[in-house]
């Protein structure tokens, strides 16, 4: 009697086993959807529009790009621009 009374438990954990990761499962989908309404994504097309306004707008105020760091004396990227940080020894360039 022993044996029938073990075989009939383990079919119940079984199933709750299963239940459990379905509804831990679910749970996990509901805290990432509350996420995405609580936090929006932003927009991809506003950060090309941000950035390519700032190279336009640095090419119009005829500000010269740096070549070379004021504090450490390093060669500088072509695309760095002044107030930007030296990606050497990390001073401002200003």
């Amino acid at each position: 009697m022993n044996d029938n009374e073990k075989k009939s438990g383990d079919w119940k954990l079984i199933v709750g086993g299963i239940l459990l990761i379905i509804v831990l499962f679910a749970a996990i989908k509901f805290i990432f959807w509350g996420l995405e309404q609580v936090i929006p994504k932003a927009p991809s097309d506003a950060s090309q529009s941000v950035s390519a306004s700032q190279d336009v707008s640095a090419a119009q105020s005829g500000q010269e790009s740096p070549s070379f760091c004021v504090h450490c004396g390093k060669a500088l990227p072509e695309s760095f621009e002044w107030g930007q940080f030296c990606p050497y020894c990390g001073e401002k360039v200003e």
